[in-house]
């Protein structure tokens, strides 16, 4: 118990120690000029997002909206920006949580740059950089390869660890049937080619350099985690690797639970905000997991070698589900239903998929083109999708809207432990434990749903446009005043953004409403819109054609209305003007200084 509360109070000291310092006030709001040294890009079709590490300040997030300039992997970069602390501005509930986001990620500050305001003045030449700077050479020795693009978007994924190539059906489906963690680096990957090391160095083994070879792959699974990004998942593989052949090269014997937790205590101590990522969780949990019930979930002896090696390839995917399913599911709210046709089929195609990836980089870089083993990898990649479509083909193949509070992974880890203890111990109470902590964890689920009531509607604080979110039971409506051609991407952007509030309802999709549109809670007619009993009338243009007759709830003036806000209330005479977010600054503050003085019920939704 000393040693324990001793570790946790050293924890404590360094995560304090390491914690990013909040951005002083004196920066933002003010435009200044900035270094930063470039850590990661993520591309988007029309965008970029760089994380970079500001000198003597720490992690800042720059969005770019362009592919200019030309920007890599350990650049020093110098820049010109207002740089903002990162803060939630949620207008529905259950929004997604920015704050949290770059908190967990260390990132004190955010900044939108024009593309002229942002120039590489230089590139760090150091070892580390350089490593990770193959990433990108491996990544387009893949791109100009005869693969087919949703190969190569799996190859690139699944050997360098940059997943921006993945469309988000693809993603989703391999969530669904529950392979994800095929797309994401793990221990799984490095497995395999810490296998492909080995084969490639079997030359020094037989010529008696076994110490040799051992000590070189150790170097290559580093240099192989550097140029991945040091990801917990993969670094906590590399040095449980490390642990297992130095111990082999010292002649010791090793404890895979002791490697496990040192790989936890290096891992921490580098990176204390490591223990908030999700892959770091999943990662330790799965490993532990596998440890712990792998063999003891396997009733065939080691002594049938053939059925045993079977009935493992089952009990570690049981095993790591045991472990990982009720985590995934809090962050992900989807269970997958047939897992163990996919990673049992997947797991014996992904070490040829890889090796032949890592055997076509190497022909690549060489200048030599091999169609044949395209073919042979397009072939590879066509049966592992057609594996995740018809595990997502079966009836109920995922169980979806999956949302409970984190304290209920107590009692399902209670539960878990519960279990191990019945399988070691293989007695009636243990057995019974494990059943009636399994029920009280099913009731706390139950019983911790949060009610919803049946209809809501939102005004969101958008920049460019004004839009409405309406939901009445399990369907939800969006009205918008974007463009026409505009109308698809809002949609897409709103069922992105929402997706957590849409899912805790049991919503599936969002309903477009038109300028003619008939709903038992909404419906349009031109500028005049009925939310249940409220009625609006939406002035986005300068067009002199009011209704008038009808009781207007609100008069919605938006970004485009430039008319007399005055008249608008003699003559449609509604309850409350609001003043849209989308609305100019200047024009709104000078809108509701005119419904102040004329004594107009009025509400500006910029604050």
């Amino acid at each position: 118990m000393t040693i324990i509360l001793a570790s946790l109070s050293l924890g404590w000291i360094n995560a304090g120690l390491r914690m990013p310092q909040p951005l002083d006030s004196s920066i933002t709001g003010v435009e200044k000029s900035f270094t930063a040294t470039v850590l990661s890009i993520n591309e988007s079709e029309t965008s970029r997002h760089l994380t970079v590490e500001i000198d003597r300040l720490g992690k800042c997030r720059l969005s770019l909206p362009t592919m200019f300039p030309v920007i890599n992997l350990g650049d020093i970069v110098t820049f010109s920006a207002e740089l903002e602390t990162p803060q939630n501005r949620h207008d529905l509930p259950d929004e997604w949580d920015m704050e949290g986001f770059m908190h967990d990620r260390g990132i004190i500050a955010t900044a939108y740059l024009e593309p002229e305001k942002i120039s590489v003045t230089g590139r760090d030449s150091g070892i580390f950089w350089s490593i990770r700077r193959m990433q990108s050479h491996i990544t387009a020795l893949l791109g100009q390869s005869s693969l087919s693009d949703p190969a190569t978007a799996f190859l690139i994924a699944a050997i360098t660890g940059d997943d921006s190539l993945l469309s988000p059906e693809t993603r989703q489906e391999y969530t669904t049937s529950g392979l994800a963690h095929i797309l994401a680096l793990s221990g799984l990957h490095v497995g395999i080619v810490a296998l492909l090391i080995t084969i490639i160095l079997f030359p020094l083994h037989i010529s008696g350099y076994r110490r040799g070879r051992l000590v070189l792959t150790i170097a290559l699974l580093w240099v192989y985690a550097i140029m991945t990004g040091l990801s917990p998942s993969v670094t906590r593989a590399v040095i449980m690797t490390t642990l297992f052949l130095t111990g082999m090269i010292l002649q010791r014997r090793h404890s895979s639970l002791n490697a496990l937790c040192f790989a936890a205590l290096v891992i921490l101590l580098a990176s204390p905000l490591s223990l908030y990522s999700i892959g770091f969780q999943l990662s330790f949990v799965a490993v532990a997991s596998l440890l712990l019930f792998t063999r003891r979930l396997n009733p065939v002896s080691p002594k049938h070698r053939i059925a045993w090696y079977l009935m493992s390839m089952v009990s570690v995917s049981v095993s790591a589900m045991i472990g990982t399913g009720f985590v995934a599911a809090y962050y992900f709210h989807n269970f997958p239903v047939y897992f163990l046709i996919g990673n049992i089929l997947v797991t014996l195609l992904l070490p040829l998929l890889i090796g032949g990836g890592v055997l076509l980089v190497i022909f690549e870089a060489f200048g030599y083109e091999p169609h044949w083993l395209c073919l042979c990898l397009d072939f590879f990649h066509h049966i592992i999708t057609a594996i995740v479509r018809f595990s997502n083909s079966l009836p109920i193949a995922g169980i979806t809207g999956i949302y409970f509070q984190a304290w209920l992974l107590i009692p399902y880890f209670a539960t878990v432990s519960a279990l191990l203890a019945s399988l070691v111990f293989r007695r009636a109470a243990w057995y019974i434990a494990t059943l009636l902590l399994a029920a009280s964890t099913v009731g706390l689920f139950i019983l911790s749903r949060q009610p919803f009531p049946r209809q809501e509607y939102f005004i969101p604080r958008d920049t460019y446009y004004t839009n409405i979110l309406a939901r009445d039971s399990t369907a939800m409506y969006l009205f918008t005043t974007a463009h026409p051609g505009e109308h698809a991407t809002v949609l897409e952007q709103a069922g992105t953004r929402y997706r957590d509030y849409m899912g805790r309802r049991n919503v599936d999709s969002i309903t477009l409403v038109t300028d003619t549109f008939d709903s038992p809670y909404v419906t349009r007619r031109g500028r005049n819109l009925t939310i249940g009993k409220r009625r609006f009338t939406v002035l986005d243009d300068d067009t002199d054609t009011l209704p008038t007759g009808i009781h207007t709830h609100y008069a919605l003036v938006c970004r485009g209305f430039r008319g007399d806000i005055i008249s608008v209330s003699r003559t449609i005479s509604p309850d409350t003007i609001l003043i849209s977010n989308d609305m100019h600054p200047a024009r709104c503050r000078s809108y509701c200084l005119q419904c102040s003085i004329s004594g107009i019920p009025y509400r500006s939704l910029r604050k």
